[in-house]
């Protein structure tokens, strides 16, 4: 209301709207819902004519400063008259739309209850109406009535019809609705309100006259109020000019410095570098908010009958106990606990075996295979042995967050599997064969029914494996190579490339090769699929970097890992593009069977293109990254010069005459 600037009276008069409108949708009710909605069409309205005509008054004035106006309704009256009825819609002034909606804003606060405060909305709703009354009143006032001045910095005169008429147009629904709300507006509000509720509308009429109602009478404190604020402006302006004035932009920088203060503290007593602390922060806080769910809420046992222990899931359970323990018990030793981290991997994919699901045993010993490898290279960059730092209070803290954290994810599984409901699954085996056109359950669920998540999924995997290669790049280079080599204590190795480690991976490469292409083409009907498969054959490349250096295998590779991983994104994408030909969504499958003279009847189905592009972008992500460490292993610790281990001559020796030719 203090606001000198036409345009900046405006622009805090919306914000005081939008702070109503969003009272109304907070509320939370339909009819509140309808009067946000409706109020939102008339502001456009009236809002728009106003900021349209305040810019008028700042071109042929030549100011928007509200104290050097007053007095243009008679030099510029279409002007003024018009403004005049958007302010008046503003103020809410009955005949006009903005009357209507404030009446049911009114209605609507007058009959929500806050903390069991009947008063409360009411009250702050008709004192936003009185400043409402006040601040169109004063824009109306201060610009056009009154005498006219002498003083302008301009000559103001109305402008041509091209800059009054679209304010002309926008006042013309101001009015329209306000004498005929039900036919003029009520098809749209109608529209725009059943989509933000939902559901079906209530029962609600717009009219000009809804008789004696506390909206009404709300309505009629709100002008007695505004009137008022206007009379005493002179005096409550000269008031606020003798106060102190607040600097804003201090206040913030004082506020934001505070915070920042604050936020560096913070991040200094959590952020100190220890992954231990990370951990043992994210699982204490994940294990707190389940164990509140679990008491706070009422629960009762499971009637899914339990399956009988058999003596090999109870030696595959024991054994996953014992290899558990042991990588807890030697995780100093690197290598030891990843090898029995492999023992872990496995008694998994024998769990996954003993409950039919070859798929997911198949997924697990790959992912473990690759798992190892990334690791073996990565240990190849760090020390044996990890030393011990924590003290024996902090070993029994992280071994109770711990131990907590594996009961709440053991009561978890046990609460879900013993509970019998409606599952998707039922849908996925009956669509499996007519919808997907294979019997692989799991492979068509992948690359057909979320085809969306495996496609989104691939290319997160490319985007991952480009970003592992760009912050491994510079450690093959200069100073990060250096402080590498100086951190850890290196043993020169006897044999860079063991023989039988290079013939074993040379004469199994086809092999793996071959293992892989069938993997993937039986994927659609039994246990396999582009994902697995590609790991395989990444297996099988990237033990080609590890047992001849990175010289040798790179030398060879014909394809770059960043191509492929490009060309299985956009063979996945272009499978689900394609679908568009044919007038299906994005990646709707298609399969139909071929009769071949020798081969005979076999399926095919689109969704082996789709496969495909999983197949490449595995393989890529999987070589370029583990080719990186591969490739850093080889700067940090260099084989010797010379010839490759498969073109070492082999010399016949007598035993006891080493070196001398028999």
């Amino acid at each position: 209301m203090f606001r000198t600037d036409l345009k900046g009276l405006l622009a805090y008069s919306t914000i005081s709207h939008l702070g109503l409108m969003t009272m109304l949708l907070g509320f939370g009710t339909p009819m509140a819902a309808v009067a946000a909605v409706f109020h939102i069409i008339n502001h456009a309205t009236f809002k728009a004519a106003l900021f349209m005509s305040a810019g008028i008054v700042d071109h042929e004035a030549g100011t928007r400063d509200i104290r050097r106006l007053g007095g243009l309704m008679v030099l510029m009256p279409i002007t003024g008259t018009l403004a005049l009825l958007a302010s008046a819609s503003m103020a809410g002034v009955p005949l006009l739309n903005g009357f209507l909606s404030k009446e049911m804003m009114l209605e609507e606060a007058a009959h929500t209850s806050y903390l069991g405060l009947d008063f409360a909305f009411p009250v702050l709703a008709t004192l936003a109406a009185v400043f409402s009354v006040a601040y169109s009143a004063r824009f109306a006032i201060g610009t056009f009535l009154g005498p006219a001045r002498h003083d302008y910095p301009h000559h103001p005169h109305d402008p041509p019809a091209g800059m009054w008429l679209p304010v002309a147009i926008l006042v013309v629904p101001v009015i329209a609705i306000g004498l005929f709300p039900g036919p003029v507006a009520g098809p749209l509000v109608a529209r725009t309100a059943a989509a933000v509720i939902g559901r079906p509308l209530p029962d609600y009429h717009l009219a000009l006259w809804h008789g004696i109602t506390p909206a009404l009478v709300m309505s009629l404190i709100a002008f007695a109020g505004g009137a008022a604020l206007v009379i005493a402006f002179r005096r409550a302006d000269g008031m606020r000019a003798r106060l102190p004035r607040l600097d804003a932009k201090a206040m913030f920088e004082v506020v934001t410095g505070a915070l920042v203060v604050a936020s560096r503290r913070g991040l200094a007593a959590l952020h100190d570098g220890a992954l231990t602390r990370y951990m043992g922060v994210t699982v204490a806080t994940l294990v707190a908010v389940g164990g509140y769910g679990f008491w706070s809420a009422t629960h009762g046992a499971g009637t899914r009958p339990l399956l009988p222990v058999t003596a090999p899931a109870l030696a595959a359970f024991l054994a996953l106990v014992v290899a558990s323990g042991a990588v807890l018990l030697f995780h100093g030793e690197r290598l030891t606990a990843l090898i029995l981290t492999g023992v872990v991997g496995v008694v998994v994919a024998l769990a996954f075996l003993q409950f039919s699901a070859p798929d997911l045993a198949l997924t697990q010993i790959s992912v473990d295979v690759v798992t190892t490898i990334l690791m073996l290279l990565a240990l190849n960059l760090l020390p044996k042995a990890t030393p011990r730092e924590d003290s024996r209070a902090v070993r029994w803290r992280d071994g109770a967050i711990a131990g907590l954290a594996g009961l709440g994810v053991a009561g978890l599984a046990y609460a879900v599997m013993t509970r019998t409901g409606v599952s998707i699954s039922d849908y996925y085996l009956a669509q499996s064969k007519p919808g997907g056109g294979g019997t692989n359950v799991v492979n068509v669920i992948l690359v057909d029914f979320r085809g969306y998540d495996t496609f989104a999924e691939i290319i997160v995997l490319g985007i991952a494996a480009l970003s592992i290669y760009a912050l491994l790049d510079p450690a093959l280079k200069g100073a990060a190579v250096r402080r590498i080599k100086a951190m850890l204590p290196r043993e020169e190795a006897r044999d860079a490339h063991p023989l039988l480690l290079v013939v074993a991976t040379r004469v199994l490469l086809p092999l793996s090769l071959m293992v892989g292409a069938y993997i993937f083409l039986r994927g659609h009907n039994q246990p396999g699929g582009g994902f697995v498969a590609g790991l395989v054959v990444a297996i099988a490349f990237i033990m080609q970097y590890i047992a001849s250096g990175y010289s040798w295998a790179a030398e060879r590779m014909k394809v770059d890992s960043q191509s492929m991983i490009g060309a299985g994104v956009a063979i996945a994408g272009l499978t689900g593009i394609a679908a568009f030909a044919f007038g299906r969504p994005f990646l709707t499958s298609a399969f139909g069977y071929l009769n071949w003279p020798v081969v005979g009847t076999f399926e095919v189905a689109s969704a082996i293109a789709f496969d495909l592009g999983v197949f490449l972008t595995v393989v890529g992500v999987m070589v370029l990254s583990l080719a990186q460490l591969s490739r850093i292993a080889g700067r940090i610790d260099p084989a010797p010069e010379g010839k490759d281990a498969m073109d070492v001559p082999l010399e016949r020796t007598a035993p006891g005459a080493a070196g001398r030719e028999v």
